[in-house]
């Protein structure tokens, strides 16, 4: 399986091994690649690129709010869905109208979540380090 394809095997060795947060810190880096490329494209006039890299962005966005628990994660959980989904809507205008600046925009909102989800998973960790079991907070996405 690894044979020939070692990043591959590298990649899903790492997801499998990988707490929840930091899968979802893995999922923003994808978008902020996504939406990079996006940009870039958009600014290139090679909008099939930029379609393509925004609907996955999309995905992701989807994929974060449909795994969020609301009954579980209280107010926080429902402000980052209404987050989320403010991101998708101007993902899709952002494809809809080929627009670079929106996308950038998009991208910025999006870098500070990962920034927050990367606090709390660097603080995960060092509990796990000192041995502590950390308090669940069950948000997701």
């Amino acid at each position: 399986m690894a044979q020939g394809r070692p990043y591959q095997a590298y990649q899903n060795t790492h997801v499998k091994t990988s707490s929840q947060k930091q899968l979802i810190v893995m999922l923003f880096d994808g978008m902020d690649r996504f939406m990079s490329r996006a940009g870039r494209a958009i600014e290139e006039d090679d909008f099939e690129v930029a379609h393509n890299n925004l609907q996955k962005t999309g995905k992701i966005l989807l994929e974060l709010i449909s795994t969020l628990r609301e009954d579980t994660g209280g107010e926080i959980a429902s402000n980052l869905k209404k987050i989320y989904v403010y991101c998708y809507e101007q993902i899709v205008m952002a494809n809809l109208k080929k627009d670079a600046k929106m996308v950038g925009d998009i991208k910025e909102v999006l870098n500070n979540l990962r920034e927050g989800w990367k606090a709390i998973s660097r603080g995960e960790n060092a509990l796990n380090a000192a041995g502590q079991t950390p308090k669940s907070i069950r948000i997701t996405g």
